[in-house]
């Protein structure tokens, strides 16, 4: 009976359930080691968090590789026996991992070939000789790597058998489900009302040799940006997705992105601890502002285009001035991390959410304090504005949206669907609709006025970091841990 009860919990550990396929533990263990990894993490007590979570995960594992099932419950002539032994294949991928950590990059290049050799349909191994190949210089290689990658884990996906338990079928097949189970919220999300048909689609999908972390498309509707943890900034058109250049000159992972209100320049931040204006036009980088002596998270530029707003590990957001070049202010207030920052014109205020689980409400003109709203149990990762600035929106890893009154500082409605952390989240310009993105994999669109849970768009593999709308609200970009941006049209 206790042994029973011990393997289902362990099988739950892996977000699987008794029973589950060899290939299905697999499977599991890699995307939840990957996800939990303690160097995907930055602030010290999140990589705590990470560490123990990797010990029970590989803990979970290794009493998986050696449970026999109860040779009761199958028939007399069927034992089952499962092997874990590992293939040739996945025991050169682990060892080019190894070598890659190491930044042994050539002979993890070799373990990888290896690897994909043996198994010609070894996507991860393919991603991460990718990434090899990108340190050493080699980019052509990247880029072959990496599409065959996204091309090999689409077509996995898509030929992905079912569960070998369904439940009853309901009339119409639910959505795909997380990989890893969701913790329980502290309050049951509210029951949603049947959904239709999603009118978004995904038109485009462009790659970065690393992850993600933000996308943003300029106010004339005509450019996005994407900042990625290879380093580059990439500037495309937006219509047609090209690429129209890339941008070099951060030496760590690049952050955030803002563009000035005129579309003509770009803002970025890094964990190299600088802001860079670039000219959209030519890529050309016209200014480097060394105010941060940490990484920088958020960054936002002023109606008026004179002057950068910017948040970092340091606590701090730190106001510097364009042509200058010159830090005016250091405002004090966070005690963690500023993970997001918004602007209200019409509001005179601006907006910042951080690591300490608050969110804080400033002065546009005089920079002062005016309130501080707290509601999240977890970090306030992304902070946005509605168009009619009435409305605040929070997104948290407690898993949360929060929609509040930017006037009284009430919580308005909580919205519920998400089964791990809210990363991102952005409003549409024209319309009451909202977009989130989750490290679920997902990306929602949300009815603002209902709070009701409109669509769900499942093509990413990975984190959903950044989501961002064009000013006609007929476009929106999200770019992934999967090493993708993708962009939807809305058909309607």
């Amino acid at each position: 009976m206790s042994d029973r009860f011990d393997i289902n919990h362990v099988y739950n550990i892996l977000g699987l359930k008794p029973g589950a396929s060899v290939d299905e533990v697999k499977q599991a263990y890699r995307q939840m080691a990957k996800t939990w990894h303690p160097d995907c993490f930055f602030e010290p007590q999140q990589k705590l968090e990470a560490e123990e979570k990797i010990k029970e995960i590989n803990q979970a594992y290794a009493r998986l590789k050696s449970y026999q099932p109860d040779e009761t419950n199958q028939s007399a002539s069927t034992s089952i026996k499962i092997d874990f032994t590992p293939s040739n294949a996945e025991s050169f991928y682990k060892l080019g991992i190894e070598k890659a950590q190491k930044e042994k990059y050539t002979e993890a290049i070799e373990d990888f070939t290896q690897a994909i050799r043996l198994n010609p349909n070894y996507f991860e191994a393919y991603k991460y000789r990718g990434l090899a190949c990108s340190k050493l210089g080699y980019e052509n290689r990247a880029e072959s790597d990496f599409r065959n990658s996204i091309q090999l884990e689409l077509k996995q996906k898509k030929a992905a058998p079912k569960p070998t338990s369904p439940p009853p079928k309901p009339a119409t097949p639910p959505p795909p489900k997380p990989t890893s189970p969701p913790p329980k919220p502290a309050t049951p999300p509210p029951p949603k009302s049947e959904s239709q048909p999603s009118p978004w689609k995904c038109v485009h999908t462009l790659t970065h040799l690393n992850w993600v972390f933000t996308t943003a498309i300029s106010p004339d509707g005509k450019t996005l940006a994407s900042g990625s943890s290879d380093n580059t900034i990439k500037i495309w058109h937006l219509d047609t997705g090209k690429l129209l250049h890339t941008l070099t000159s951060h030496t760590k992972w690049v952050r955030c992105l803002a563009f000035s209100p005129d579309s003509q320049t770009l803002v970025s931040g890094s964990d190299d601890s600088t802001l860079m204006i670039w000219q959209v036009s030519t890529g050309k980088l016209l200014k480097t502002l060394k105010v941060h002596s940490t990484p920088v998270f958020s960054v936002i530029i002023s109606p008026d285009g004179q002057t950068i707003l910017s948040g970092g590990t340091d606590s701090t957001i730190k106001i510097s001035h364009i042509e200058m070049g010159q830090l005016l202010q250091v405002l004090k207030g966070h005690s963690g991390l500023v993970y997001s920052l918004a602007i209200c014109p019409k509001q005179q205020i601006f907006v910042s959410g951080g690591a300490d689980n608050t969110i804080k409400l400033w002065n546009l003109k005089s920079n002062k304090l005016l309130q501080t709203l707290n509601g999240h149990s977890g970090w306030v990762m992304c902070v946005a504005i509605s168009p009619d600035g009435k409305i605040l929106a929070s997104s948290s890893y407690d898993q949360t949206i929060k929609l509040w009154n930017i006037n009284t500082g009430k919580v308005i409605n909580t919205l519920a669907g998400h089964c791990s952390y809210v990363c991102a989240i952005a409003f549409s310009p024209v319309g009451q609709y909202l977009a989130s993105g989750s490290a679920d994999h997902s990306v929602k669109l949300w009815d603002v006025n209902t709070g009701q849970e409109l669509y769900t768009l499942n093509n990413h593999s990975d984190w959903v970091n950044s989501v961002t709308f064009s000013p006609d609200s007929k476009t929106l970009a999200s770019g992934s841990r999967d090493m993708t941006i993708k962009l939807w049209q809305c058909d309607i």
